[in-house]
């Protein structure tokens, strides 16, 4: 028995860390993990048609254009599209409120189980209107134009819509569609 307790004290400065330390790594993994989870969970959507302005997140958004381009088409092949791919572009009329937003634009399937992300200039070569920008400006004061490009494959396409949610409003995020 007094080996044990010797072992102990000889040791207590390692278990005393130990005893801290697990329980803070636990807890930094499950506040990744929680974040991550909000990120990424469908929430309560509310859907939106197109021209139809909605209260969100302090800011009114209204869905104005929306287009696709076929990689077969003429459009497609100058923007480099690959075979089996569509370009889809959505243009939102933003009036901010009086509290800066910041928001995550992503474009969903119909079914809503795949999800993109703004499509990045290596996979297809495109320019956004001169007079929209490519994000959620949290720092605007004055009504803007937002413009976002998705390259997703052709099946995707029918059915598509665009999600728009804010950290601030979840679990409540707007659908949008076409």
């Amino acid at each position: 028995m007094t080996g044990t307790l010797t072992w102990a004290r000889s040791n207590r400065w390692y278990l005393i860390a130990l005893a801290i330390l697990v329980p803070a790594a636990i807890l930094v993994a499950l506040h990744a993990g929680y974040w991550e989870y909000l990120e990424g969970r469908d929430g309560r959507p509310v859907a939106v048609t197109r021209d139809e302005p909605v209260a969100y997140s302090g800011a009114t958004w209204t869905l104005t254009e929306w287009s696709a381009v076929d990689a077969r088409s003429a459009e497609g092949t100058e923007a480099g599209l690959l075979p089996g791919t569509s370009l889809l572009a959505a243009t939102l009329d933003v009036e901010p409120g009086d509290a800066g937003l910041g928001c995550t634009v992503e474009l969903t399937d119909a079914a809503g189980e795949r999800i993109w992300q703004d499509a990045p200039y290596d996979l297809a070569d495109y320019e956004r209107d001169d007079d929209t920008i490519d994000y959620c400006d949290s720092s605007a004061e004055e009504p803007y134009r937002l413009q976002v490009h998705f390259v997703v494959p052709d099946d995707a396409v029918e059915g598509a819509r665009l999600r728009l949610w804010s950290s601030d409003a979840l679990p409540a995020l707007l659908l949008f569609e076409p």
